[in-house]
């Protein structure tokens, strides 16, 4: 059979056979493994039927191994040629980014960085690739404090939303960066960075902190002009009474009360304004309620209320100023005590997340929902003579001390003020 294919016409013809008096061939197609053929593997020789059955074989192993490796090389220019798309892409992208993005390895020297970072910064390539951000843009400022350092150290992702970075004339300017692990096998190889500058944002924030307080101004000037003039009014027509009647003690009395009201009201204002000063120590969460409840527990029997205390713990320890969180208290139980006609107001504590959660709730009327908005606004108050400060100033000294206070409330139900303050993990130490 390999005879007749050797002196097949058109093969002894081949300008080849004859120029090189080539009288036995032998090819073999190379398939690739899509059905596509590549080409021919082919050999020659001078004598006639030189070519054996294993000679064929060996020719298509050889075709099979050429085929392997034709294969392999596609494979690599085709994976080739999408790393260099996909590069080329992801490149496309970190160019067109307005923030910035740098890369660090793991001693903390940038990688890359694209072209908003440069001008952010105001750097060239070549003054920031290679080097340390902490002797450039972040110069001044110790690496292992930062959030992105942390993250080459345990890959955990962070955000920082107050940063400054600067330029390279000295410049500060305030960015919010978010830095996230590289990781291979892994193992963390580096980070990479992203950030914005955000001194607009800042600017925005600032405005509307001045208007808000602007605001707030307007409202304490037209609640204090209004919550005085009033007693004034009072205490001028009586003056002008006394004058005319024989009425004077009764009147005298009525006048008293109003000064002491018009005092009342700048202790309040003053209260708010003065700043705080920072004496706290750590105290015992449990003794701070219980003197708040010998100290109105008498006023509340007097109305037919009962203050109930719940407690799992007999001490728990909060850094503060121990005349302030007590006021807080008192200010809340006594409004309490004020709306109330009889029932029972509830305090608890408990914890949680290294936190103490303190709850005052009463059985009295409740609050509506459109008006619960507005408690803690100056001049704002449920009561018919309150002015609003006693819950003003108890949310202000709340935040001084790192805390929180929300209000809950449903009409014929009650009201329920919740407090939240950190717990001292700490051993016992003076601030």
């Amino acid at each position: 059979m390999i005879k007749d294919a050797m002196e097949h016409p058109a093969t002894r013809n081949m300008d080849i056979t004859q120029n090189f008096k080539i009288n036995s061939f032998l090819g073999v197609p190379i398939f690739l493994n899509n059905g596509e053929l590549f080409g021919n593997l082919c050999c020659f020789d001078k004598n006639k039927y030189s070519f054996s059955d294993a000679d064929v074989q060996l020719l298509q192993t050889m075709s099979t191994f050429f085929t392997y490796v034709i294969e392999l090389e596609n494979n690599k220019n085709l994976a080739e040629y999408d790393f260099e798309r996909l590069y080329k892409e992801n490149q496309l992208i970190l160019d067109s980014l307005s923030e910035g993005v740098f890369g660090l390895d793991l001693v903390g020297n940038i990688t890359f960085c694209n072209p908003s970072t440069l001008k952010l910064v105001d750097y060239s390539e070549k003054e920031l690739l290679g080097v340390s951000p902490f002797t450039t843009f972040l110069r001044g400022t110790a690496k292992e404090h930062t959030d992105m350092f942390s993250t080459i150290k345990d890959g955990k992702s962070r955000t920082q939303y107050d940063e400054f970075f600067l330029r390279q004339n000295g410049d500060q300017f305030p960015v919010e960066y978010t830095a996230n692990a590289i990781v291979e096998n892994e193992n963390i190889v580096g980070v990479v960075v992203t950030f914005k500058d955000v001194t607009e944002q800042k600017k925005s924030e600032e405005l509307m902190l001045k208007s808000e307080k602007l605001n707030l101004a307007g409202q304490l000037a037209a609640g204090i002009s209004h919550e005085i003039r009033n007693p004034l009014t009072a205490i001028k027509g009586f003056f002008q009474l006394i004058k005319v009647s024989d009425k004077k003690d009764e009147y005298f009395n009525i006048i008293d009360s109003e000064l002491s009201r018009i005092e009342e009201i700048s202790s309040e204002l003053l209260m708010l304004a003065k700043p705080q000063t920072k004496t706290h120590s750590e105290r015992n969460l449990v003794d701070i309620i219980h003197e708040v409840k010998v100290l109105l527990e008498t006023q509340a029997i007097m109305k037919s209320i009962e203050i109930k205390t719940v407690f799992k713990e007999s001490y728990l320890g909060i850094v503060c100023d121990k005349t302030k969180i007590k006021q807080v208290f008192i200010n809340l139980v006594k409004n309490a005590i004020e709306i109330m006609d009889k029932g029972a107001i509830t305090i608890k504590i408990t914890t949680m997340h290294g936190q103490a959660i303190i709850t005052v709730e009463d059985t009295g009327p409740g609050i509506p929902k459109e008006r619960l908005h507005r408690i803690g606004e100056p001049f704002y108050s449920t009561k018919e003579k309150g002015t609003g400060l006693g819950l003003l100033t108890s949310y202000k000294i709340i935040e001084n001390h790192k805390g929180e206070i929300t209000v809950n409330s449903t009409v014929g139900k009650g009201t329920t003020f919740t407090i939240k303050l950190p717990i001292n993990q700490q051993p016992s130490s003076i601030i």
